[in-house]
């Protein structure tokens, strides 16, 4: 296990990983061989290993397998508030877990929502915004329809 001297970890089990500079991990889970890069942030997370989290990513309320990869600047949000007819209640937050199957790939400044599964072996492309569930082997991209992968 390599932690990094500016990284915080509260209240967390973390296995056999590498958590770099100035990452956060708050009530979580880290599994053997889990890579977490730079600036990232964790909370109310499963992550299995082996499994890349890059730099400055933010994973809230989050189910991660193996050899799962998160791209740098992406988010996994798990969390929202409800809107009634009078708006967004402030600071009452809702959580809607996202899972992150086996194999599963999120490009660099993706954002996936509250309550998406991303199918095991699926990519998610650089800078989509995923709202709905990802099949497993599909690639799902900016502009585009859920196009099967070819294997």
């Amino acid at each position: 296990m390599a932690i990094h001297d500016t990284a915080m970890i509260e209240n967390s089990d973390v296995g056999d990983a590498e958590i770099r500079e100035y990452v956060t991990v708050h009530d979580s889970e880290i599994g053997d061989g889990v890579q977490i890069y730079e600036s990232a942030s964790i909370k109310k997370a499963e992550i299995a290993g082996p499994t890349d989290v890059n730099a400055n990513c933010y994973v809230e309320n989050a189910r991660l397998g193996e050899r799962v990869q998160i791209g740098p600047n992406a988010s996994v949000v798990g969390v929202t508030h409800d809107l009634t007819d009078a708006g967004m209640e402030f600071r009452n937050d809702a959580f809607d877990e996202v899972v992150l199957e086996d194999g599963a790939f999120v490009g660099s400044g993706a954002v996936v929502l509250p309550g998406v599964t991303v199918g095991e072996d699926a990519v998610v492309g650089a800078g989509t915004t995923v709202a709905e569930d990802v099949p497993s082997e599909c690639v799902v991209r900016s502009g585009a329809e859920t196009v099967a992968r070819e294997l």
